[in-house]
């Protein structure tokens, strides 16, 4: 527990204070600015890493205890003294506007495309989530334009916000990311194995790669990440072949050494509505790394995998089998598409322009504090001179 004054304060009851987005690109880029960070969020607890303190905040075990952990998050941002908060869930939106009602600068980092995304939530029944959708996006609506800004990780959900205080920072590799991915070996001294990093459900597709794995007997499958219901685990794990490997969570950076290990990459992303116009950073990553990538056949994403990998129906198993074989049986086609995903990413998508923006708002922002500190203060300053 911390009461040191921050010039930044990020607040998440949904994520990890590690995650890829708020740590490793959003508080490390702060930091590297010359600001004081602190991200409070889920951690085992409270430390300095990086030069960014992390306020270890508890780890609700259900929904409703998740939304109740806003209360603590709202102590904890009032205790940490921020210049700017910056909130990354949708559920910490009232936490947002009382903080800002209490005259704060306050930030909400959308990730996510939140009406859409309400459509995909299985936990929520159908009928519940149609008219929930709307619901939800006009009070975004209305809630952002009471913030001081907005950050947004694609441009569709640019569009949602007042363009005149949305600043766009999409989860570009970063500098450090892409010197690590690019010391891997050549690709065709690797094993033959293909990856997948990130969250295990079903609207990800990972039942169909592990199914498509039934019929591969030269290569194997690595999952990296958390599987978001024990129901799926236990499920998938029970029958999946033995060249299918879960490899559970791990700290980022390892991660990105795992990527030097592997020769494909795979997001086969079901269509669901939050999903053709996203930006999985995953993809960006395996690109860094010279991974070909096998990806959902979405008109959205051919001009980011065209000649750097193929699209497949993330529903078709066969295709999917078929994709991978493909791939892995032409070594120097391989070659070139590594090569290809290098140099698409070394000319095209580079985190630090998006930081920077981030960096700018942040620093607008703490000196229109600064200054409006600085007129409340001064009368008083001045009713004591002319006393003296």
């Amino acid at each position: 527990m911390t009461t040191t004054k921050f010039d930044v304060v990020m607040l998440s009851t949904a994520h990890q204070a590690t995650d890829h987005r708020i740590f490793h690109r959003e508080a490390r880029t702060l930091v590297e600015g010359g600001l004081s960070v602190c991200v409070a969020a889920r951690h085992p607890v409270s430390e300095v890493v990086d030069g960014i303190f992390i306020e270890a905040l508890l780890t609700a075990k259900c929904r409703l205890k998740r939304l109740l952990l806003g209360w603590t998050a709202m102590k904890a941002a009032l205790r940490l003294r921020g210049g700017v908060y910056i909130f990354h869930d949708p559920e910490l939106f009232v936490v947002g506007l009382l903080l800002r009602l209490l005259g704060k600068e306050v930030i909400y980092d959308a990730r996510e495309n939140l009406p859409m995304v309400i459509l995909q939530k299985d936990w929520i029944p159908a009928v519940l989530r149609y008219p929930l959708s709307p619901a939800l996006y006009v009070a975004e609506w209305v809630g952002a334009r009471l913030l001081s800004g907005i950050t947004v990780a694609t441009p569709v959900i640019q569009k949602r916000f007042p363009q005149s205080r949305t600043v766009l920072v999409r989860n570009y590799p970063t500098a450090e990311g892409r010197r690590t991915l690019a010391d891997g070996p050549p690709l065709r001294s690797r094993k033959n194995i293909v990856i997948y990093a990130g969250g295990l459900t079903r609207i990800r597709g990972i039942r169909e790669v592990v199914q498509s794995f039934e019929g591969i007997s030269d290569a194997e499958l690595w999952l990296v990440g958390d599987f978001y219901t024990t129901q799926f685990k236990n499920e998938l794990l029970g029958w999946a072949p033995p060249n299918v490997r879960w490899l559970g969570s791990m700290p980022h950076r390892e991660v990105l050494k795992l990527y030097q290990n592997a020769k494909i990459g795979v997001g086969l992303l079901h269509p669901a509505p939050n999903h053709r116009n996203s930006l999985p950073v995953k993809f960006f990553e395996y690109l860094a790394a010279g991974l070909p990538i096998i990806a959902s056949n979405f008109p959205e994403f051919r001009e980011l995998v065209e000649g750097c990998g193929v699209q497949v129906d993330p529903h078709d198993v066969l295709a999917i089998r078929a994709a991978i074989k493909q791939l892995l049986s032409d070594p120097a086609g391989l070659e070139l598409m590594s090569a290809r995903a290098r140099a698409r990413v070394v000319s095209s998508f580079s985190w630090e322009p998006e930081g920077r923006r981030l960096l700018e708002l942040c620093s607008r922002l703490l000196s229109r504090r600064s200054a409006a500190t600085h007129r409340t203060s001064t009368p008083t300053a001045n009713r004591k001179e002319r006393a003296s």
